[in-house]
């Protein structure tokens, strides 16, 4: 009689249990790997968002033939100096603050400068980044708010504008540092939005979304908690919460409908904000890139906001 050994079944079994714990390691171990890859590509592009900024002035006040105009630089909270043009208007007449979007800088706006100037505004153009441009970063909003609080107090200095009746126009970035600064600013008498957003984090969705056009659910959240943590210590002021600070301050909005998800933003503070408010929805805003009729048209929604809500007289 012949005795059936059970060794082979418990080597098969033991066989069996030792490919499948191979099989989950090499799984964790690939897992790892594009966890990885997307953790630094993340990093790279969170890196890129944040530092990214066009520092190259291609057009001047002098190549608009402006005789009315001089350099007025200021330093900001952290001693940093930033440049500046004002554009001289009619004297104590109201000054308006252009404040550019995110990958721009002042020269993006002097078409809208002088259009300004030529109904008698002084407008006041500057840059958000120091001079000279080094280690530059940006919180997308937080820092640029700062930043324009320190021109609004050097603009209020200045001889021959008129320091109470203060207009502020923002693009996106600058959108979002206006809203800030003018709550805490009450001589800011009329707003020029374009393209808002009440949080940072929206606007780095946006520039993502440009940069890698649809991203996965898991790359859109590694991005984001290393956007946060970038700027952890950084205190969002949430624009949305505080809009009541504006009411009876009138507020100019304009969205453009080729930039949904900014557009959306828009509407949202629209609809929170207090009266006195327009909504203005065009095919392309963003004043420092409309060229040719549309241009025109963006600029006179600009203007005729300003020439209602800002009046010349002296007080």
């Amino acid at each position: 009689m012949t005795l059936q050994t059970p060794y082979p079944a418990a080597l098969r079994k033991r066989a069996r249990a030792l490919m499948a714990r191979r099989l989950i390691a090499g799984g964790l171990i690939v897992l790892s790997g594009i966890l990885v890859v997307l953790t630094c590509a993340g990093a790279f592009l969170t890196y890129r968002i944040t530092t990214t900024h066009d520092t190259s002035e291609d057009v001047t006040p002098a190549a608009y033939l402006l005789s009315s105009y001089e350099s007025v630089n200021f330093a900001d909270s952290n001693g940093t100096q930033h440049q500046g043009w004002l554009l001289i208007g009619l004297r104590r007449a109201p000054v308006i603050i252009l404040c550019h979007g995110y990958n721009s800088n002042r020269s993006a706006l002097l078409s809208l400068g002088t259009v300004l100037q030529a109904n008698h505004f002084n407008v006041y153009l500057f840059n958000f980044d120091g001079s000279p441009p080094n280690d530059y970063f940006s919180n997308l909003g937080v820092n640029e708010a700062s930043v324009l609080s320190a021109a609004i107090a050097k603009v209020e200095k200045l001889q021959g504008v008129n320091p109470y009746r203060i207009g502020l126009y923002g693009d996106s970035l600058g959108a979002y540092a206006c809203l800030v600064a003018s709550e805490r600013h009450p001589e800011v008498a009329a707003l020029a939005l374009d393209n808002a957003y009440s949080q940072p984090a929206r606007l780095f969705d946006v520039e993502l979304d440009r940069l890698v056009g649809g991203a996965g659910p898991l790359f859109r959240l590694l991005c984001g908690v290393e956007f946060r943590l970038l700027t952890v210590g950084t205190a969002n002021p949430d624009v949305q919460a505080g809009l009541s600070r504006l009411a009876g301050r009138p507020k100019l909005f304009l969205a453009s409908d080729d930039a949904p998800m900014l557009e959306r933003s828009t509407r949202r503070l629209y609809q929170d904000a207090p009266l006195p408010k327009r909504l203005v929805v065009l095919p392309h805003t963003e004043g420092d890139i409309v060229s040719g009729p549309g241009r025109k048209e963006y600029e006179d929604q600009v203007l005729n906001f300003f020439l209602r809500n800002l009046p010349l007289r002296s007080d």
